[in-house]
């Protein structure tokens, strides 16, 4: 027994010293890299390292070394030394692949960049996002106004060419209006919102308005991507239906490509009114909460299709634009990497997001999420 007992000593006798060599060698390998020099500043305030590809897949995002403006990108984690900003996206952050607080530069910026919504995040990719929390973020990157960089959906590769339509463009698209509206969803019942807005196009469809359905949900995605762009042209709406109700600005791609970009009116369901505004063509778009039922709204529908001059009028921001007008297109003038790079290279002042949960989850409503 005795010797069993010395056994077991000096087996966690060596477990501590074996402990104590890690601390020793990892408190020693952050010192070093605290006092390693920072490269010249130039270069330390002109390059962007994305921790990680979106959603993991590398063909997402900017292609190594790419430069946007005086910024480089780059996803070459060694690089960390020379980086002004890291941007990690909402999924690409694990605690065992964070880079520890000490290893951080005090004049670097991380950043939280995520375009999806709260609902989803927290719901259909459970994500805590705790690990972003304590003041370990410094910018947050998304689609809401009050981010720190904003980067909306409608980017400005896209907003550019739509905001220079004319007249013309508007007569020869306006020609090819002969069916009413199209709706493509592939997130059927996982959230919420989206049980919510399935509910709603089956009411709208009852009350007697034709509605082509694609997707997933429809089993026939590839029937959909088998159409043509005459086919797809020639509706007159859009479904701008989101998977999430009264999210603080999340309009999404289908209103901005699957409306306003191939030329159809957007009829929105989820968003506030209010945030829609802020953010689109003035009058170019429907909106679900003004009708008291789906009946109404596909009532209202229904008399456009008959009345082409009233339908013309949510075209009014392409024939006259208008200083609402002016403020749409500065507002996607850039492209967010170009925000980002500029907020950069601005000597900005320094920023701590205390808690990216607070900001992302706790300041949206019961609805949103």
């Amino acid at each position: 027994i005795k010797m069993k007992t010395q056994r077991c000593f000096f087996v966690v006798l060596l477990i501590c010293v074996v402990g104590l060599f890690f601390i020793w060698n990892n408190t020693l390998s952050v010192i070093q890299n605290k006092n390693q020099p920072r490269i010249n500043a130039k270069q330390q305030d002109s390059l962007i390292l994305c921790w990680r590809h979106r959603w993991g897949i590398p063909t997402e995002g900017h292609a190594e070394g790419t430069r946007i403006g005086e910024c480089e990108i780059t996803y070459n984690r060694s690089r960390i030394a020379e980086a002004g900003a890291v941007v990690f996206h909402y999924t690409g952050l694990d605690k065992e692949e964070m880079p520890w607080k000490h290893y951080r530069y005090p004049d670097q910026y991380f950043v939280y960049t995520s375009l999806e919504a709260p609902n989803y995040v927290m719901h259909g990719e459970h994500k805590s996002l705790n690990q972003f929390n304590g003041g370990f973020i410094n910018w947050t990157m998304t689609y809401r106004r009050d981010s720190n960089v904003f980067c909306p959906y409608f980017s400005s590769h896209v907003a550019r060419p739509v905001f220079l339509r004319d007249q013309a463009w508007l007569n020869s698209t306006l020609e090819k209006k002969t069916k009413m509206a199209l709706w493509v969803v592939s997130n059927c019942d996982l959230l919420r919102g989206s049980r919510l807005r399935m509910d709603y196009v089956t009411k709208l469809v009852e009350a007697g308005l034709p509605v082509d359905r694609y997707g997933k949900c429809f089993n026939n995605k590839e029937e959909f991507a088998g159409m043509s762009s005459k086919d797809l042209n020639s509706y007159k709406f859009y479904l701008s239906f989101e998977n999430a109700e009264n999210c603080k600005d999340y309009v999404t791609e289908k209103f901005c490509q699957k409306g306003l970009e191939d030329g159809r009116v957007p009829v929105v369901w989820g968003p506030k009114k209010s945030d829609v505004e802020q953010l689109a063509p003035p009058g170019s778009f429907i909106h679900a909460d003004d009708f008291e039922s789906p009946a109404k709204l596909a009532a209202y529908l229904l008399y456009l299709d008959k009345n082409d001059t009233a339908y013309r009028e949510y075209f009014k921001w392409v024939e006259y634009p208008g200083e609402e007008m002016e403020r749409i297109k500065k507002l996607y003038a850039r492209t967010r990497e170009e925000v980002l790079c500029d907020k950069l290279l601005s000597n900005p002042s320094p920023n701590i997001v205390e808690s990216v949960t607070d900001f992302f989850y706790n300041s949206e409503s019961k609805e949103c999420l």
